[in-house]
């Protein structure tokens, strides 16, 4: 299941993925090498924490739980978007599509 809410007070939205039966872990190095393959900037990558991406113009922040946070943008259904991106990448999207 992926959650998208815009959030006033980090000015963006936030996504989450969840599924009841598979615990998520993402692989930051693995989503980092992916985002640079399609093309997107990868800033900042510390490895089990946080990765710091350029998505389609937004300032994308990917933490190994699953939570994204998209700097600057209010819209909740082009942030489920960059986090579809991001979920392929890591190889989730099967999992966290429907819940």
């Amino acid at each position: 299941m992926i959650i998208s809410k815009p959030c006033t007070t980090m000015r963006g939205v936030v996504v989450g993925a969840y599924s009841w039966e598979h615990p998520l872990k993402l692989d930051l190095k693995k989503i980092a090498s992916c985002l640079e393959g399609l093309g997107f900037r990868v800033s900042r990558l510390i490895p089990g924490m946080i990765l710091i991406a350029s998505i389609d113009g937004y300032e994308t922040s990917v933490y190994p739980s699953g939570k994204i946070i998209i700097k600057l943008l209010d819209d909740a259904d082009k942030g489920k978007e960059i986090a579809e991106t991001i979920y392929r990448c890591a190889g989730v999207w099967e999992i966290v599509k429907e819940g």
